[in-house]
């Protein structure tokens, strides 16, 4: 027979079992009620609910773990970082909480926090790319490139059909400036991976690195039609702005087609005076709107005998004699039509004290290292310009 002490004890075990419980359900009614409001999309809603959840029952590692994921979708990265530090406290063996937890410091730029994080879940399941790969993009992150590269290549090893892990290589080989090895990893990402835009934009980026203009514009078609915001990005990165032509019609007697030996005087008459001089004007035509300061300073341009490749040579390769005409090395001044995108220079050229001075203008090379309006630099292919081109190299 049981004393009333017995039954008393079980009456309030009994009791604390069924509070435990209704607790329990209450909480899990909670949770289902968080996963309806997350289907559509009201993250607030959602929010209440975990909250709701951890009330009823403040260990409950799923409520902190989407609560976090919530967070960090919003970039509240102090209050994602407190959730997973629930979860890893609550599962200290789960690498995806260790993961998670170091994914809220990446995004924070607690550096040091998520690799020690990083780096615990790394140790705890060696065959999980997840914690490698993601050590690797904070290597990349703080240009710890070398690391980044070997984090990548353990990833590549575990998983070597994952797409992702050849589009990390991809950017860590942009970031480098190796164009070839970013667009061998980018181009097998998208074998393994369709409709990855990243990706995509990624190797644009690379084969406009590699001088391949053609096949970088593809990649901007494709954006074109599946990621307007990237699609913009690779436009700002490979439309580079560029000298598209040159005017010598108003020059005031400056010929580009005119050859090497060619006499100053067959300029302009005046300058068969002997120490005469003459300006001469040159319009120059962009591609893109330039920044007016930059392409007014006289100081973005030169004006240089070519040397070689497209632009030939200057004399036809024939030594400059006493004879030939000094070259000016800037402009005297410029000026800028921010509606056609011209700028046209002004430099003047002397004749010596004989007359007798020559000239080769169509191996003169006009040159300009300036900005465009967004701040973009010359593109390297076609910010130079002469007669015996006759278009930008």
């Amino acid at each position: 027979m049981s004393s009333l002490f017995d039954q008393s004890s079980d009456a309030i075990f009994s009791g604390a079992l069924s509070a435990q419980s209704q607790r329990t359900n209450l909480a899990n009614y909670a949770l289902q009620q968080a996963a309806y409001h997350l289907q559509n999309n009201n993250n607030e809603s959602a929010i209440k609910e975990f909250k709701k959840a951890l009330a009823f029952d403040p260990e409950n590692d799923t409520a902190h773990t989407y609560l976090g994921n919530i967070y960090l979708s919003q970039d509240k990265t102090k209050e994602a970082i407190k959730e997973f530090k629930e979860s890893v406290r609550l599962q200290p063996l789960s690498v995806n909480s260790l993961v998670n937890l170091g994914n809220a410091y990446l995004q924070d730029k607690n550096y040091t926090e998520a690799e020690k994080s990083l780096k615990k879940a790394a140790r705890m399941d060696p065959l999980n790319p997840v914690p490698d790969y993601t050590l690797g993009h904070l290597y990349l992150n703080t240009d710890r490139l070398n690391e980044a590269e070997a984090q990548f290549r353990k990833a590549e090893k575990i998983s070597p059909r994952d797409g992702n892990v050849f589009y990390s290589l991809g950017t860590l080989y942009n970031k480098q400036g190796k164009y070839e090895e970013a667009a061998k990893n980018l181009e097998k990402a998208l074998t393994l991976k369709k409709n990855f835009s990243s990706a995509n934009y990624e190797l644009g980026v690379a084969y406009h690195g590699m001088g391949e203009t053609d096949k970088a514009q593809e990649q901007l078609s494709i954006l074109n039609s599946t990621d307007y915001s990237l699609a913009q990005d690779l436009k700002y990165v490979i439309n580079k702005p560029k000298i598209v032509s040159m005017d010598t019609a108003k020059s005031g007697g400056f010929v580009e087609l005119l050859g090497a030996g060619t006499p100053l005087w067959a300029l302009d008459p005046t300058l068969l005076e002997p120490d005469s001089s003459k300006e001469f004007s040159i319009t120059f035509t962009f591609s893109e709107k330039m920044d007016i300061a930059s392409v007014s300073n006289p100081l973005n341009w030169s004006i240089t005998r070519a040397k070689g490749g497209t632009a030939g040579y200057y004399n036809n390769t024939m030594p400059v004699t006493s004879k030939e005409a000094s070259i000016p090395k800037f402009p005297l001044s410029v000026t800028y039509n921010d509606l056609t995108n011209e700028a046209t220079i002004k430099f003047r050229l002397n004749q010596n004290s004989d007359g007798t001075a020559t000239i080769d203008p169509s191996h003169l090379v006009f040159s300009f290292k300036g900005k465009d309006a967004s701040g973009r630099s010359m593109d390297s292919s076609a910010d130079e310009i002469d007669g015996y081109a006759l278009k930008a190299f």
